[in-house]
């Protein structure tokens, strides 16, 4: 071979391999960060059927996949989504008229009019639903009577035209436009569920109108969704998201930490240590929520019922403080009432239980159980996180220095939901994240008589001043006025005691540092983030 022949060889060959590391390089770079949101979650969702949903996993991929009227935005201000406008009613009216978005589509490309409002929000009350939620609409004109079989319809819901839909309430009711913000409030293609030979079948392949779509469901595995290229926003900037069901919290960290999840939660045990770590720490993202965790009593049976002092030795026999600062390291912070201190626009006047076994010991006497003689042991159930199992611990001890024997049963998350909804507990874990910045989303959900049980009076509370000054509460459009009414409602609940006073949630997270506009809400928990808007979040440097 000629010199002038070997030197176009190693010419061509240098410019070959030149392009092979253009191309590699070229490929590092494109992939330098993932596509999609890969979303650690703490345990399965048990639905994607809107109408079902009651938990706060449900919860975040159903608000990826559905869209409702309207939504809440980070500074919990009410924007508008399929409504593109709406009227309210003047003060003491109760029509409400919603303008739709033209050309919105679900995911099968239909196109989205008042007709599909008016189904989604009467299937949520209809009796064959057997949706748990139908409290959120049952202020509407008609729903009880439609709910009872008593009429056909719901005489609330009206469809005007295409785009304008007319929702009348029985009376003013104050929180509605929250209720429509929830997920429950989604609204679905009524063809996609009538093709269907059972109805719950729509959980397992759900379609809506959100900025991302359904491609599948592993059970315990993930839940992998894809972006709407057609969203009527825009399409969003990933590609998609997959939950990732990690339920150990020390395996998300390290997921975390080995660069395959975008964010965490932050076990208490691992705060120092990452608060401590040059890189870590500034990658920690916190703030308080209006999201509680107490324990329930069932005040509907044994040996709960009608014992205000025995559910009172429980408030003053544990070391809320102890638990706060040596277990949870802070992550939560003490509660004194029923409603969280960052409640928009409400100042609780409740001074919660101090930590006294002596007082404790007093009214278990007071109970008809001094130093617990004659009390069965009694089991505190809890769910599967690892983290409540050593607050839960914690309490038992407590309550062991004063005579009260508890047994702890953990399960996992969907057993825990049944067993509590079914009244199987007597005492239990009890976790709430607000559906609404209001404190009716916590008096009168959570503790009055017509949500008994699933709705979400869980401790079967029943008190007829306590329900008449809620009630009272939704249909009062004076703010002032409504203030002082949920005053004296959570007074009522403080002297009887249906919960354990524990704590007021923060949310701690570690998010990678190209994560880009993921703006975290008074309304979201860690790690499932019910609120965070992934259609906005980008990947990349600022």
């Amino acid at each position: 071979m000629s010199f002038f022949k070997s030197a176009l060889v190693m010419c061509v060959a240098i410019l070959m391999f030149t392009g092979c590391v253009q191309q590699e390089t070229g490929s590092v770079e494109q992939s330098k960060y993932p596509e999609i949101y890969r979303f650690a979650m703490d345990t399965d969702a048990p639905t994607l059927d809107p109408a079902m949903v009651t938990d706060t996993v449900s919860d975040k991929v159903i608000r990826d996949i559905f869209d409702c009227l309207i939504k809440f935005d980070s500074d919990m201000n009410y924007v508008p989504v399929i409504a593109e406008s709406w009227i309210a009613p003047e003060a003491g009216g109760t029509e409400w008229i919603f303008n739709l978005h033209k050309g919105i589509k679900f995911h099968n490309g239909r196109e989205i009019t008042a007709k599909d409002v008016e189904y989604s929000l009467t299937r949520v009350l209809d009796p064959e639903t057997a949706s748990p939620r139908t409290w959120v609409l049952n202020m509407i004109k008609g729903a009880k009577a439609f709910i009872d079989g008593e009429a056909e319809t719901v005489e609330g819901i009206e469809v005007l035209d295409n785009y304008i839909i007319k929702i009348t309430l029985e009376t003013p009711f104050a929180p509605f436009l929250g209720c429509l913000c929830m997920s429950t409030c989604s609204v679905i293609p009524r063809e996609e569920i009538e093709k269907l030979d059972d109805q719950s079948e729509f959980s397992l392949n759900p379609i809506g109108s959100g900025p991302f779509m359904f491609k599948k469901w592993v059970p315990d595995n993930e839940i992998v969704l894809v972006a709407n290229p057609d969203y009527f926003e825009g399409a969003p900037k990933l590609k998609g998201v997959t939950y990732r069901i990690i339920k150990e919290s020390m395996a998300r960290v390290q997921e975390f930490e080995n660069g395959n999840v975008e964010h965490t939660d932050i076990p208490p045990q691992e705060l120092d240590r990452i608060l401590e770590d040059p890189v870590l720490s500034k990658l920690v993202v916190r703030t308080s929520l209006l999201d509680v965790y107490h324990m329930g009593f069932n005040c509907n049976e044994e040996p709960f019922k009608d014992n205000i002092d025995l559910r009172k030795a429980f408030n003053y026999a544990v070391d809320k403080e102890h638990i706060a600062n040596n277990i949870l390291k802070n992550n939560m912070e003490v509660a004194k009432g029923y409603i969280p201190p960052r409640m928009p626009n409400y100042k609780s006047q409740a001074e919660g239980y101090e930590y006294s076994p002596v007082v404790a010991s007093e009214y278990l006497e007071k109970a008809g159980y001094p130093e617990g003689n004659g009390l069965e042991p009694i089991t505190l159930y809890i769910d599967n996180d690892e983290i409540h199992r050593r607050i839960a611990e914690s309490v038992s001890n407590d309550l062991r220095k004063i005579g009260v024997e508890i047994s702890i049963r953990q399960m996992e998350w969907g057993a825990f939901l049944d067993a509590v909804d079914e009244g199987e507990a007597k005492f239990f874990q009890l976790t709430w994240l607000a559906d609404y910045p209001d404190p009716d989303n916590f008096l009168f959900v959570l503790l009055h008589t017509d949500n008994w049980g699933k709705p979400g009076n869980q401790t079967l509370f029943s008190n007829p001043e306590f329900d008449q000054l809620t009630k009272q509460a939704q249909i009062e459009t004076d703010w002032a006025v409504r203030h002082e009414l949920y005053i004296k409602a959570e007074s009522i609940v403080m002297e009887e005691c249906p919960w354990l006073i524990l704590f007021t949630n923060r949310c701690n997270i570690l998010v990678q540092d190209y994560v880009r506009d993921l703006d975290i809400t008074a309304l979201d928990r860690s790690p499932r983030l019910p609120n965070v808007e992934l259609e906005k979040v980008w990947f990349g440097e600022e």
